[in-house]
């Protein structure tokens, strides 16, 4: 017994019921259909691991019906077979450019189609095992970046799955509890587990409703970065953005045991000019933003008050038209000539 479901398409009972009776026999279970319109109600409702068609059919023909399977997402990688004429040339061309994995010469030699199907069945086992794990891959990834960048890594692995680095223009955002250390000391160990679980599932649905990555945790702070490993026009908009929802985030989060429980954030973002890469070795990698500009943002979160989001001056100049902000002055950060101009982010204007 293959425990495969097989569609088999044709407009002759005949030959409909030769195929059906002779695929059940090699252990198929069968789905039969008398045209490709009915073909695809019939795969919609119940998916085939394989299609079996005739070529020339009253309406749609089989190739018109493969190119409709083969368009679909959840056929894609369904084999579809063509029952043609040896002599069918143009049938054959026809079916190559809608997708056709292989051909099958009227009338059957029952045998050497049981072999075909077979191994295009085999096949399709491979495809569906890479594609789970293909989706188990972007599921891990998926835990430190959103869906959107995890779905562009698989499709470059040998981009962004490789040890180097490369310059680019990235914003990073620093947030870090502001005053919890002491209140941890005085709570169980497992009560600051779940205090900062909570507080951190937050975190990352934020960051990643954004489309930022999430670099790194370190202790009850978070590194999160707007522009790589996948850049785009609105980061340092989206890391504003991230940040502001944060802090809203951070007013509703209460704790039934801990009543009187509240905590606050202080964050920090700064856009520039970054090494962005995978480091380590490899059996161990991690993706993480490098340079001065990082140490900016570090620089300025550190200086942010409990519910404050301070932006650097050239976050700013890309935010300007997005954000209502007070202006604060300059800050003074190791490794610059000259304090570097700080925003505090008020609200989001209106409009």
């Amino acid at each position: 017994m293959t425990d495969s479901t097989i569609l088999v398409v044709d407009d002759e009972p005949a030959m409909r019921d030769l195929l059906d009776e002779a695929l059940t026999a090699f252990g198929y279970r069968v789905l039969a259909a008398s045209s490709a319109e009915e073909a695809l109600d019939l795969a919609l409702a119940t998916p085939p691991d394989l299609v079996l068609s005739d070529v020339h059919m009253s309406g749609l023909s089989g190739v018109e019906l493969c190119a409709r399977l083969k368009a679909h997402p959840r056929f894609r990688l369904t084999p579809v077979v063509l029952l043609t004429a040896v002599s069918d040339l143009e049938a054959r061309v026809a079916g190559l450019a809608a997708g056709a994995d292989d051909f099958f010469a009227k009338p059957c030699e029952l045998i050497e189609l049981r072999t075909r199907l077979a191994s295009l069945r085999r096949l399709k086992g491979l495809q569906d095992e890479l594609a789970a794990k293909n989706r188990l891959l972007q599921t891990l990834l998926g835990r430190y970046v959103s869906e959107t960048v995890a779905a562009e890594i698989i499709a470059s692995p040998e981009r962004h799955l490789r040890l180097g680095g490369e310059k680019c223009e990235v914003t990073v955002l620093f947030a870090d509890l502001r005053g919890f250390t002491p209140v941890a000391e005085a709570l169980e160990a497992q009560e600051v587990v779940d205090i900062l679980n909570a507080y951190l599932t937050r975190v990352v649905d934020a960051v990643f409703a954004h489309g930022g990555t999430l670099d790194k945790f370190r202790g009850d702070g978070v590194l999160a970065v707007f522009g790589a490993p996948v850049a785009h026009e609105d980061d340092p908009a989206c890391a504003v953005r991230c940040a502001l929802d944060l802090q809203t985030a951070m007013k509703s989060l209460t704790f039934a045991a801990r009543p009187e429980l509240r905590l606050h954030l202080g964050i920090g973002i700064n856009t520039g000019e970054v090494i962005a890469g995978t480091i380590g070795s490899d059996r161990r990698m991690d993706y993480t933003v490098v340079g001065h500009e990082v140490n900016v943002a570090a620089r300025f979160e550190s200086n942010a008050g409990p519910g404050q989001v301070l932006i650097t001056g050239s976050t700013y100049e890309r935010v300007r038209d997005l954000v209502e902000v007070r202006e604060l002055g300059t800050l003074r950060v190791k490794g610059s000539g000259q304090g570097i101009p700080a925003f505090d982010v008020v609200a989001l204007k209106r409009g």
